[in-house]
């Protein structure tokens, strides 16, 4: 590594690890450190290191601490003259030494209208920007990089010239094309994360993080030109430091003048690698081969000839790099791939492959990877415009839309990469002609753009016959080993990831990601997911994949943190009916059971369980998958105490049905650990009590009246003072009076222990059956007919689990189930050492909060959501994210260190405060098993029911659960 001599340049000092390296004026900190040799920038979760790797701010492999601020992303933060900077340790500790992540916000966080908003500062973004200024509209430009251009139009970072002899027509033309754009009024607004989007009144709302400081954009028209991100591959050593993307190597090069290595092998599969190692090798790096994965063109003549046909200039120019290459000694490896990389602390030792198994060794330093490319459409997708999957190459959907980009939204439209990979002058035509109608839109006569239209088809004839003479098969996992790690983030293996596919005989990738946690870390799935879907079969619709979740990138908790008026009670939301929506259509292999458990939440499925253990014949159907909905979604708490807004003025039903049951939530606690100890299973479950504090004197005569209800019902409940409150919980605020202390509350984790749960129903007998529409039911003399999706079931008796869609099943036999879906939020920070070990909530504040086993955080509290307006599926409220985690960094400041890594809701069930059990009196036969705190009574609900059914009885008198209770 070294850094190239420019024409100019001012040099700074700043310090790493304690020791002081230099740095040109403009440079990231990722950039500086390579100059400086330093590859390795931060820790992965197993403690393994990391470094460098997209250059583009996508997989957080470059995290380091900055002046005292961890979570920076070294190769998107310009270093400055003495920054202090240090590596990233895997589990942050949260002590004096670390400042918060952003300052907190003053007051409400402000909002600013504009006519067209264009997320992506690259040709697409600034082609649309320069036709729509050219109208008059008001147009931003918002762009994460520290500068405008993107991938392509790469400017250098000093402002000074390019490296000598890299000073090209496409940097030049760069340069021209931001110039223009500034020249026009445009605001290019760099280092700006769109991190959110919500639609308030069919207006759309987009969360903006800039230069650490939240706020609100309400465009108009918005143009998403984020371009694409590149897929590395997934191979034997691709997470060593010194193992880099191209765009991230030509980052280094075009707008740092920093060489990556000493000894660089460059593999892949397209033109840019030829490109890139054509210019490194110019700049005076050592290429010692470079591998492509498609054969010789001159073995494809027809289709080099059909190359040359659509666009002269740039098979031209494609040429000379491989002249160039050729002339300087550097061999070309066609038909080769990267078969895995060694070495111990970083990349020393490169392997490549030909298709018949042989191999070539080489000795480097660096790798440099580029292998295909993924649309960066995680905002298109949370909006819920229209998308297809592809079905070659990588897994991945891509935007429906027209030439112009428009999206079956009326005010999105999607240009360049951002929907599907072509290449820079396909983005920028269509960026032309998504501004042209945009300004049509928004009332502003603009002719039509025949130029841009011919550009358009040219250019998508070049990238069709390019892409003919590169085509490659796409490795997926045939490279990995089984200790080959697939989610970077969750370093998961392959291995890992079979066994559990394996095991648990995982069909679609929701499920996948719940069981093993791929997908959950700072990069939510962008590299991973494509290869879970290789693992489980190709996705055919775009809602096999994960969906996106608030943040898009992981931002500061306290940027977001404002306080928010408290509600008074659940907000009811509308069900999406039922309707057919399972993908799988294949008939039921079975026509009659003795119960039919409708619903595979955790109450379904205990259900299921202790039926099958009593030897009765037992089915579980549910519209989606197992664990899927409020029981995947919930946040693990374990509660054997009276939330806040369950006592008192706001309570449902002033309380008494919820204190009522806090009996069955003790016992049900108890039953949790019995199951994990029969099932042989480690839950995550921890007993390790549970707060709710005390900020003045209200708070406290309040859990002082509540906890004698909650002794009262045999809850082991206690007032402490502040002193003792102090000695349990040091990170909690210094201005807590004191608190109610629970001892039988804890937590859990419901992705592994629901899982646990089914895999114990069916190992006793139970059936369960996905992806069944419950359609209509049926009274018959011998018991129920239930239309499903896929076929009749008859049944002896049916279960009603379906939790907050219970209501619609009882409506099938004519009855009312008084069940409500309340949508609630939860939200999860980066994972730190230990900080809090009990369950803390707040007498006076919807606040949940406990740290997980793994180390992040896990804050909710019944902060209401909102329903996705396309998927119908429950989506968190912006004031609800704000209130939420303005309580939590109020409760334990030390959280405002931390970023949030993923936010999401789920529906919760709204009954009175009570659950409902047992025989319907006028439906013989029917069964509900409904409750509101459905995770911590799941088991107890399960065995309450499976005794009604199998004996008639249970071993506690339920009658006050009975639905009989809500006749007038």
């Amino acid at each position: 590594m070294s850094r190239l001599p420019t024409s100019s340049g001012q040099m700074l000092t700043f310090r790493f690890e304690g020791r002081a390296l230099t740095a040109a004026a403009g440079e990231t900190i990722a950039a500086a450190l390579m100059a400086n040799g330093e590859v390795v920038q931060t820790f992965a979760r197993n403690g393994e290191p990391r470094g460098l790797h997209c250059g583009m701010g996508v997989c957080h492999d470059c995290l380091v601490v900055a002046d005292g601020r961890a979570g920076v992303r070294a190769c998107m933060t310009k270093v400055s003259a003495g920054m202090n900077v240090g590596r990233q340790p895997s589990k942050l500790l949260l002590g004096d030494q670390l400042l918060d992540a952003a300052p907190p916000p003053e007051g409400a966080l402000p909002e600013e209208a504009v006519d067209l908003l264009i997320v992506g500062a690259g040709p697409g973004g600034l082609a649309a920007a320069e036709v729509a200024a050219a109208s008059g509209a008001s147009v931003l430009i918002v762009d994460e990089r520290p500068a405008p251009g993107g991938q392509y139009f790469k400017q250098p970072a000093s402002g000074s010239a390019l490296t000598p002899g890299l000073a090209d027509r496409q940097s030049r033309d760069g340069s021209i094309l931001i110039s223009s754009v500034r020249a026009r009024g445009v605001e290019i607004r760099s280092q700006a994360l769109i991190w959110g989007a919500f639609r308030e009144d069919d207006i759309l709302v987009l969360g903006l993080l800039h230069k650490d400081r939240a706020s609100y954009l309400r465009p108009k028209i918005l143009v998403i030109a984020s371009g694409a991100f590149e897929q590395p591959g997934t191979f034997p050593g691709w997470t060593l430091p010194g193992v880099i993307t191209t765009g991230a190597c030509q980052t280094l090069l075009r707008s740092h003048g920093v060489l990556p290595g000493k000894r660089v092998l460059i593999a892949g599969n397209g033109p840019l690698n030829l490109q890139v190692a054509d210019e490194l090798a110019r700049a005076g790096a050592q290429v010692v081969a470079v591998a492509e994965a498609a054969p010789p063109p001159w073995t494809r003549p027809r289709a080099a000839l059909d190359l040359m046909a659509a666009d002269t200039a740039l098979a031209v120019a494609g040429l000379r790099h491989l002249f160039r290459l050729a002339r300087r000694g550097i061999a070309v490896h066609w038909g080769h791939r990267l078969a895995r990389v060694e070495g111990g602390v970083q990349a020393e030792q490169a392997v490549l492959i030909d298709a018949v198994g042989n191999e070539r060794v080489f000795s480097i330093d660096t790798v440099v990877v580029g292998e295909a490319f993924s649309p960066a459409n995680e905002l298109v997708r949370l909006l819920g415009c229209a998308h297809a999957v592809q079905s070659d190459g990588t897994p991945r959907a891509e935007a429906k839309r027209d030439d112009a980009g428009a999206t079956t939204l009326h005010d999105v439209f999607v240009v360049g990469e951002a929907g599907g990979f072509g290449g820079a002058q396909i983005a920028m035509a269509q960026g032309r002609l998504a501004a042209s109608e945009a300004v049509r839109r928004l009332g502003r006569p603009t002719p039509e753009d025949h130029v841009s239209l011919r550009r358009l088809a040219r250019s998508r004839r070049f990238q069709a016959a390019l892409w003919k003479v590169f085509a490659a098969p796409e490795a997926g996992l045939s490279r990995a080993r089984s200790d080959t790690h697939v989610c970077r983030c969750e370093t998961l293996s392959l291995g890992d990831l079979r066994r559990v596919v394996e095991a648990e005989q995982v069909t679609d990738i929701a499920t996948l990601k719940r069981l093993t946690r791929a997908g959950m870390g700072r990069c939510q799935g962008r590299y991973c997911v494509p290869r879970l879907a290789q693992l489980i079969g190709r996705p055919v619709q775009e809602t096999d994949f994960p969906a996106p979740q608030m943040p898009l990138r992981p931002i500061p908790l306290v940027a977001l943190a404002v306080e928010r008026p408290e509600w008074a009670g659940h907000r009811r939301a509308l069900l999406p009916s039922v309707v057919a929506s399972a993908s799988n259509s294949k008939p039921l292999p079975l026509a009659e059971v003795s119960v039919l458990v409708i619903g595979a939440g955790i109450a379904g499925l205990s259900t299921a369980l202790f039926l099958a253990r009593y030897g009765q014949e037992v089915v579980v159907l549910d519209r989606g998958y197992a664990n899927a909905r409020a029981s995947g979604g919930n946040a693990g708490s374990l509660h054997a105490q009276l939330l806040s807004f369950d006592h008192g003025a706001r309570a449902e039903g002033g309380g008494s049905p919820a204190a009522q049951t806090l009996p069955l939530q003790r016992d049900s606690i108890a039953l949790w650990a019995e199951l994990e100890r029969e099932l042989r299973r480690d839950f995550e479950m921890r007993i390790t009590g549970g707060l709710m504090v005390a900020e003045n004197q209200r708070d406290l005569a309040f859990l002082i009246e509540k906890t004698r209800v909650e002794q009262s019902q045999g809850i082991d409940c206690q007032m402490i003072d502040a002193s003792t409150l102090r000695g349990l919980e040091p990170a909690l605020s210094d201005g807590f009076l004191g608190a109610a202390f629970c001892p039988q509350e804890g937590k859990i984790n419901p992705l592994i222990a629901t899982q646990g749960v089914l895999e114990g129903a069916t190992a006793a007998g139970a059936k369960l059956f996905e992806q069944v529409d419950v359609l209509a039911i049926e009274r018959v003399a011998a018991g129920f007919i239930v239309h499903t999706s896929r076929g009749l079931i008859r049944a002896g008796v049916v279960v009603n689990a379906a939790g907050a869609f219970a209501s619609q099943i009882g409506r099938m036999l004519g009855t009312d189930v008084p069940v409500f879906g309340a949508p609630l939020q939860m939200v999860v920070t980066e994972a730190v050492e230990p900080l809090v070990s009990r369950l803390v909530a707040h007498a006076d504040r919807h606040l949940t909060l406990k740290q997980a086993a793994n180390g992040n955080f896990i804050i909710g509290g019944g902060w209401t959501a909102g329903l996705d307006p396309i998927h119908h599926h429950p989506r968190p409220l912006r004031a609800s994210l704000e209130g939420n985690l303005w309580v939590a960094q109020h409760v334990i400041p030390a959280l405002r260190k931390l970023h949030i890594i993923r936010s999401w809701a789920a529906m919760n069930v709204n009954i009175d405060g009570a659950p409902i059990l047992g025989e319907h009196p006028s439906i013989p036969g029917f069964f509900n098993a409904v409750a509101s705190n459905g995770y911590t009574l799941g088991p107890l609900v399960g065995r309450i029911t499976a005794d009604l059914i199998c004996r008639g009885e249970t071993d506690r008198d339920v009658r006050g659960f009975s639905i009989s209770r809500f006749r007038n």
